[in-house]
This record gives C-alpha cells, structure tokens and sequence, in this order.
C-alpha cells in the first residue's frame, strides 16, 4: 500500500505552528514501527514542555 513520507524523506515530528496543543507526528513511511516507541517518547517530552531526548529540528514544521 502507500506509505506516507515527506519529500525529504523524514518523519514529521513538530507541533503545528499557529495552533496549541497539536501536535504532528506522521510521514514514518515503512520504518513507523520501528520508529514508533522513539515518536511516542518524543511527543511525551514535547507536550511535558521537556526538552526532547532527540534533536527535532529536521523534522520540524517550519
């Protein structure tokens, strides 16, 4: 079937600029099992107001 994917080939972990409380996490295309308990722990982290374990500026909505 059809994997969702950003253009640039990275998932999309961000909140959504302009709105509160909205977080996104998407676009993990084949690797979203894989990458899905690192996402959870990152979206923790990010609605805590924590600092997350990972650098999410590649994969930030700008």
């Amino acid at each position: 079937g059809l994997r969702p994917c950003e253009t640039r080939g990275v998932p999309v972990i961000s909140p959504i600029p302009g709105t509160e409380n909205i977080i996104l996490a998407t676009g993990h295309a084949m690797m979203g099992l894989s990458l899905g308990p690192v996402t959870g722990r990152i979206v923790r982290q990010i609605v805590a107001g924590e600092k997350p374990v990972v650098s999410i500026d590649p994969v930030r909505l700008k």
